[in-house]
């Protein structure tokens, strides 16, 4: 599948796992919201990606307590992008499955980090995202993830 971003800019994507019960207009919003998530991220824009949570959602990254609501996501993300030199984020979608107003993806990511005076570094691992549909259309509603790189010594 491919979605096209502002501006033009071709993006493939592919879901690797079975998909259920869901509508093409799901599966598009979905991978509408990953690229989004990503261009935000090269932008440097915590604000946007912010933008793309419902307004009571939770954040659940590794080494940190809960993140909850819109204003805490967006100090977060301008954290890791500011303070951490988060660069981009590339997310897979995995298996992308349920019915209703909720649906769950389960994927892959690659951000690519770059902390002030020091070279670049990657991080892959995997995420679950609970995504809500709001008057707003999709939004992440519960955004999980960790590392699946070795633990260092």
């Amino acid at each position: 599948m491919e979605a096209r971003l502002q501006g033009g800019e071709l993006y493939k994507y592919q879901c690797l796992g079975e998909v259920r019960d869901l509508s093409e207009e799901v599966r598009k919003a979905v991978a509408e919201g990953c690229v989004m998530f990503g261009k935000h991220v090269r932008e440097g824009n915590a604000g946007a990606i912010a933008a793309l949570y419902t307004t009571d959602a939770c954040l659940l990254p590794p080494n940190f307590g809960m993140i909850r609501g819109r204003k805490q996501i967006e100090e977060f993300w301008g954290g890791a992008i500011s303070g951490f030199g988060l660069k981009d984020a590339i997310l897979t979608t995995v298996e992308l499955h349920g019915t209703g107003d909720i649906v769950t993806e389960v994927g892959e990511y690659l951000l690519k980090i770059q902390p002030k005076g020091q070279k670049e570094m990657e991080d892959k691992g995997k995420y679950v995202v609970a995504w809500k549909h709001t008057p707003e259309g999709w939004k992440l509603h519960r955004d999980i993830w960790n590392t699946s790189l070795p633990a260092q010594q």
